[in-house]
């Protein structure tokens, strides 16, 4: 059984990382203040499957960057 949880746990991180990566540049162009913060909040084992759908709930009322502001360049 050691087995099959290892290859779920790898299963799991294979399928994340990509959605994380979705989620960050949705965020981007949505112009969300931090959009690092959903990227990570996906990325956190096993919290991650709960964000995304919170995330695809809340996303049109995410706080926005200000329009005078400057992009931050990271």
């Amino acid at each position: 059984m050691p087995g099959f949880a290892g290859v779920l746990v790898a299963a799991l991180i294979v399928l994340q990382v990509p959605v994380a990566i979705l989620v960050y540049f949705d965020a981007k162009r949505l112009n969300a203040k931090n959009p690092f913060v959903y990227f990570y909040g996906v990325l956190v084992p096993a919290a991650g499957l709960v964000v995304v759908p919170v995330y695809l709930s809340k996303r049109d009322e995410l706080p926005r960057e200000s329009a005078d502001s400057e992009p931050v360049n990271s």
